[in-house]
């Protein structure tokens, strides 16, 4: 009995000395690191010449930029004396306190994925992006995706669109990924890449569906083979390369419950996109990060009417504090500060209590403190301010819709408007520009509704006195670039619902979209029986639609029932945008909607 006692006690005092040392190596906090970023994006030789002075702002490092290499797929090498610059002025740069620095390129070139005599040089632009920033003791590359002129991730635009199927491009699309991958290791290896989203871009994707469906979505969404070239990554990936999917959409994130839900959707959801062969990659090899958007917290002197513009100084700067806290404490090691009406290095316009709100909130999660600052309340303070403001011109219009008399045939839809059925519909109040965007509407666009028990029917008339100046490409269905151009967006929802919304888009050539707005993403699967034709006059293009009440999920109506409805024009010539109930910002104010009520 005593040797059993001794034994245990021996092997408890082994167990605990162990767990002791073990213990007494663990970190006292984890060190999670912002780096800035925006317009004031310095280029190499200021850095070299500047990092001193630069070093006193409260980062752990920044974004900066070559002279020699600006669009990482450019076809066009860089100019050899320019890149030797650049390579001078990257060995100069000493830090001490930016630990984490990256050199940006980005993405925008009309590059075919097919050619490669364009791959070699964008290889070689890589390769030399690379040694740059290994020369600069970076910690890697920032490679920003959006395109800032041609999209080479469109389908759409895809130059071999008509004899190459979407799977030939993914394929070629995965195999440059994985030659970029080797590109950058070859000069840098186990480098780290940010990216300003990667798969947290995807919502509506990365979810339970048939992988062919899945396809034909993502063929039409303006990043397509952004998921392909992800995967070529991880293929040609050596164990200690990182890959950082930035999650650009926190900018506009107002509560904590967001954060922790896009890095579920980065850590978990995101293997839907990818080949489960790279998921043992994926999960060690991509870290979530989250983004800041200075402008979006605090008043820059910009003419729109955003929430920011109703906010006190303190509340502002308690936004951007709550929003630097919940991404630190949501990131897997990154935050990136972005910032377009101000400049850090040059102290031009920092807002008031910027700079010590990111101070506060490192301090707050490094000693592992919760955040207890009420930005709920501050919000809703400015939201009251708003609508005071703004109450006059967010009237949300009321319209009673006729029914079609059993004695009267239904509008035949060829985007003619003749027919009895028209001349008993009401017309409704003209669309109104969206306060933030278009102060005043040129263009009028009118709208006539009536109904029957199957559906819902809309006559619209858009005006354009500048017909030449349309933009309407021909699409497939859900092609998200129907937004890059002229289209009539429609929103329905059940009463004092804010969702689902039902959300349908047409164009002047007849392309048109639909997908089903959810609480906390979109289901772009969702493609409802509807009907519409569009004409053209000499100053107007015309749409008439059919809408079955499925469609817009809400059932048939009882005469005295309601809806909510808006309905949107996006015009290019002029660039305005207009609604028929009035909007701040957008479109996609779902608390503005309009109200149908059905007459018998």
């Amino acid at each position: 009995m005593n040797r059993k006692f001794l034994a245990s006690l021996a092997l408890l005092l082994c167990l605990t000395t162990t767990f002791a040392q073990s213990t007494d190596k663990t970190p006292s906090f984890i060190r999670k690191k912002v780096i800035e970023y925006g317009w004031d994006v310095p280029y190499a030789d200021y850095v070299s010449q500047n990092i001193a002075q630069m070093e006193k702002l409260p980062f752990d490092g920044l974004i900066f930029k070559l002279r020699s290499i600006g669009v990482i797929l450019s076809t066009k090498p860089a100019d050899p004396e320019k890149l030797k610059g650049d390579f001078e002025a990257c060995k100069a740069i000493k830090t001490s306190k930016f630990t984490d620095n990256f050199i940006i390129g980005w993405a925008a070139s009309e590059q075919d994925w097919f050619d490669d005599a364009h791959w070699e040089v964008i290889l070689q632009n890589t390769k030399n992006l690379a040694k740059a920033a290994k020369l600069a003791n970076c910690v890697g590359i920032c490679f920003d995706h959006e395109p800032y002129g041609f999209n080479p991730w469109s389908y759409a635009k895809a130059k071999h669109r008509e004899t190459k199927t979407f799977l030939e491009y993914e394929a070629i699309a995965r195999k440059r990924g994985a030659q970029f991958a080797r590109a950058l290791e070859s000069e840098f290896p186990g480098l780290k890449v940010l990216t300003f989203f990667q798969l947290s871009y995807f919502a509506s994707l990365c979810k339970p569906m048939e992988p062919a469906k899945r396809a034909e979505l993502l063929a039409n969404n303006g990043y397509a083979f952004l998921p392909a070239f992800l995967n070529g990554m991880l293929d040609a990936a050596t164990p200690n390369l990182m890959i950082i999917d930035g999650n650009e959409n926190a900018y506009y994130y107002t509560n904590q419950n967001q954060y922790y839900e896009v890095y579920h959707r980065v850590k978990q959801s995101a293997e839907y996109l990818i080949d489960p062969a790279n998921w043992y990659k994926y999960k060690n090899q991509v870290q979530a990060g989250q983004a800041l958007y200075i402008d979006y917290y605090f008043d820059m002197g910009s003419k729109s009417r955003r929430l920011n513009k109703f906010l006190t100084p303190e509340e502002q700067a308690l936004w951007f504090e709550h929003n630097i806290y919940w991404a630190m404490k949501t990131t897997d090691e990154y935050v990136w500060c972005y910032s377009e009406r101000m400049n850090w290095w040059l102290n031009r316009t920092v807002p008031p209590g910027c700079e010590d709100a990111i101070v506060k909130a490192r301090e707050a999660h490094d000693e592992g403190k919760p955040f207890t600052k009420d930005l709920k309340s501050a919000l809703d303070k400015g939201r009251e301010r708003q609508a005071e403001e703004l109450g006059a011109k967010l009237v949300k219009p009321k319209a009673t819709i006729p029914k079609i008399p059993a004695n009267i045939q239904k509008p035949q839809i060829d985007g003619k408007f003749d027919g009895q059925a028209w001349e008993n519909a009401i017309e409704l109040n003209n669309l109104v520009g969206v306060i933030n965007q278009t102060p005043e509407v040129k263009a009028k666009t009118s709208v006539k509704a009536c109904y029957d028990d199957k559906a819902l029917y809309l006559a619209v008339t858009c005006n354009e006195p500048e017909m030449n100046k349309l933009i309407a490409p021909e699409l497939k269905r859900d092609d998200a670039n129907i937004w890059k151009g002229d289209s009539l967006e429609l929103f329905f929802a059940a009463p004092e619902k804010k969702t689902p919304v039902s959300h349908l888009i047409v164009n002047p050539s007849s392309s048109y979209w639909d997908a089903l707005h959810l609480e906390s993403s979109n289901d772009l699967g969702f493609n409802p029986t509807w009907q519409f034709a569009v004409t053209k006059q000499a100053n107007a293009w015309l749409v008439e639609f059919e809408i079955p009440w499925a469609a817009m999920t809400v059932t048939p109506p009882k005469p005295g029932s309601t809806i909510s409805v808006n309905i949107c024009r996006q015009r290019s010539a002029g660039n305005e945008w207009s609604s028929w109930s009035p909007l701040v910002s957008g479109f996609l104010e779902f608390n503005q909607m309009g109200t149908f009520t059905f007459q018998k």
